[in-house]
């Protein structure tokens, strides 16, 4: 099973022996007592070309008197990144109990002396895969709960620092904080309230395998939002942000995901790798189907060398670097926006030319493409 895709309901087990009759009894025995589909091989080399496209749940590989070669498949499978978590069955001719150790040590589960007795394999068999499916769906939420912890630590970041903003500069001049200004400050807060509370809400949802529910956007709308929550940065470099948006444009979306999940960290990137005084943009259309939105966000700044750019969306890469303004970054944010375009149903992808001296300025800089379905 991919760790990436876990199948739902039927396990999908592949069996490698050169006898026909030991595979066909293993492959009737587990079909009529487990909801899987078992598939046979009589060829090492082609079990190893079908193992890290399909991934299947258990391996059950022949482990013969006369040589090693299933052991040595063994390791061959737990090198490849692919396979190495697939659990290893061994059906064994050997008698001598450390040929059956060293099996175990190559990275197999479990033997079983051939001739075997139907119903123990089935049983061992529906005990590995239970556990292996277990494992996955651990890592699967684990992988989710770290998502999460990263949410709170970087897209919090952008109202709290609008916030206090917004009062420090008052507070440093000392001069009293009018209503508009609290008012400001009173939306920064709802905003970090509305991020705490769908972090809190999408980690129910990870314990029980669901999506959030989306809602009515429109897009103009969310721009301008994100634009509110921004505007201290773009303030700060002198930035300007352009926004074309039809007024009735709408997605199917959860907002707060829009906006400070996905358009906030998109922006920030912007303005972080945006010179002085430039300008950022950002636009919604339809397509000609009218069957989808393609949102862009586009600036003009220092775009982004081939290394970083390849691995840009990567968790494990490191692709953080400084700003124009000496801005430091962390490396999360673009992971954290595939994560949600792909869970709210949309697409991502992005092109950039790196600034150098023979670049013409209205060419360089990064465009990221959104598409959402309508």
């Amino acid at each position: 099973m991919s760790e990436a895709n876990p199948k739902k309901g039927v396990f999908n087990i592949f069996i490698l022996d050169d006898s026909a009759s030991t595979r066909n009894i293993a492959k009737y025995s587990l079909e009529q007592n487990l909801p899987c589909s078992v598939e046979l091989f009589p060829d090492l080399n082609l079990l190893l070309r079908k193992v890290p496209q399909a991934r299947p749940d258990l391996i059950l590989l022949e482990d013969n008197a006369e040589d090693d070669l299933g052991i040595s498949a063994c390791e061959t499978l737990k090198k490849d990144p692919a396979s190495k978590n697939i659990p290893v069955f061994f059906l064994s001719a050997k008698k001598d109990p450390t040929k059956r150790v060293a099996a175990l040590k190559a990275g197999g589960v479990d033997f079983l002396l051939k001739p075997f007795y139907p119903e123990e394999l089935v049983t061992r068999v529906r005990i590995h895969i239970q556990m292996h499916r277990l494992r996955v769906e651990n890592v699967a939420q684990i992988a989710e709960q770290k998502a999460l912890l990263r949410v709170l630590c970087h897209d919090l970041v952008n109202p709290i620092f609008a916030a206090h903003s917004l009062l420090d500069l008052k507070l440093s001049l000392g001069k009293p904080v009018e209503e508009p200004t609290l008012k400001s400050v009173l939306k920064c807060c709802q905003s970090a309230l509305d991020i705490v509370t769908h972090v809190r809400e999408e980690h129910s949802l990870v314990k029980t395998n669901k999506q959030f529910k989306s809602e009515t956007v429109v897009l103009a709308e969310a721009f301008e939002e994100a634009r509110s929550t921004l505007s201290e940065r773009l303030a700060k470099k002198k930035l300007t942000l352009k926004i074309d948006a039809d007024e009735s444009l709408q997605v199917e979306i959860k907002r707060v995901v829009l906006v400070h999940n996905i358009l906030n960290n998109l922006l920030t990137n912007a303005i972080k790798f945006s010179h002085e005084g430039s300008a950022i943009e950002i636009t919604a259309r339809k397509d000609e189907s009218e069957e989808y939105c393609h949102i862009e966000v586009r600036d003009y700044g220092i775009g982004m060398p081939p290394e970083i750019l390849q691995n840009v969306f990567k968790d494990a890469a490191k692709t953080s670097r400084k700003g124009t303004g000496d801005e430091a970054g962390t490396g999360f944010g673009m992971p954290l926006v595939k994560r949600y375009v792909e869970k709210s149903g949309g697409a991502i992808s992005i092109s950039s030319t790196e600034a150098s001296a023979a670049s013409d300025p209205s060419e360089q800089g990064t465009t990221i493409k959104l598409t959402f379905p309508l």
